[in-house]
């Protein structure tokens, strides 16, 4: 007979072995699951970010249009105010991380916000053509980007109708373009 008491521990050591590397692919496993929602994550921030400089470019471009009256002043303010609301390094951010439905859609808000900049810098009222044009491509632009956002983070489609509103573009309640469409 052949000595057989090697077997419980033969039995014993491949059963650690076996542990070890069953907890070792857990752990990569989870730690590859927390690595991708820590960069979802990071890109919904990112996505916020860009969002809220692209909305403080607007407005500090409507604060320009209502007190900076010298051309080459509002000039300078305009391009101003997109550096101030960190638009540029927030978009450098966004493209590097976004998805390119993503990417495509902040491309769009970004333009539409640099064609409101350049209607300032050009000298509209915001009660101008330039402006009310250019303020319509952005409004349409930057719910297209929220739409988007909700997409790619799971979340029902939005409507406007869920918003009590006609449309994104806010053509249909604007007073401009009621006078343009009265005076037809």
């Amino acid at each position: 007979m052949a000595d057989t008491s090697w077997v419980p521990v033969a039995s014993a050591g491949v059963g650690a072995v076996i542990a070890l590397a069953g907890t070792m692919v857990a752990g990569v496993r989870a730690d590859r699951a927390q690595r991708s929602r820590d960069r979802e994550s990071e890109r919904l921030a990112t996505y916020v970010d860009f969002a809220a400089a692209i909305h403080d470019a607007h407005s500090a471009l409507r604060d320009v249009v209502r007190t900076v009256a010298n051309a080459e002043e509002r000039s300078i303010a305009a391009g101003q105010a997109l550096q101030d609301s960190k638009v540029y390094s927030t978009r450098e951010r966004l493209l590097m991380s976004a998805t390119i439905e993503m990417a495509k859609a902040s491309e769009s808000v970004f333009f539409a916000l640099v064609a409101i900049r350049d209607a300032v810098r050009s000298g509209t009222e915001l009660s101008g053509t330039a402006y009310h044009d250019a303020y319509h491509a952005y409004a349409d632009a930057i719910w297209k980007f929220r739409i988007a956002a909700r997409q790619e983070l799971s979340q029902r489609p939005i409507a406007p109708a869920d918003l009590n509103r006609i449309s994104w573009s806010e053509r249909e309640e604007c007073p401009v373009c009621g006078r343009t469409v009265a005076s037809v």
